[in-house]
């Protein structure tokens, strides 16, 4: 599912998360996707401003400037995400 990752060790990307996984953002826009409401799934611009603010840990990388998510911070959103659509459902 997850077409390119790379294990890329950056000092722009928090302590915790230096060999971490980092999923290129048009697969982390895929994978969010199946969280949420067709309606209602995260734009680019969404998931970058989640970057930005700390929701989620990711990096530009690059020439070309590209954006990228660190994949324990993906999985933990999903995870938040999960639990709050089953405190919802109790």
């Amino acid at each position: 599912m997850i077409s390119q990752v790379q294990t890329l060790p950056f000092p722009t990307v928090p302590r915790m998360a230096i060999t971490d996984r980092l999923v290129k953002l048009r697969d982390a826009e895929r994978i969010l996707a199946g969280y949420f409401h067709r309606d209602s799934c995260p734009s680019r611009t969404t998931i970058i401003g989640w970057i930005e603010d700390g929701t989620l840990i990711g990096t530009q990388l690059g020439r070309g400037r590209n954006y990228y998510v660190c994949q324990s911070s993906l999985d933990a959103f999903i995870t938040h995400l999960e639990a709050k659509t089953m405190s919802l459902a109790a």
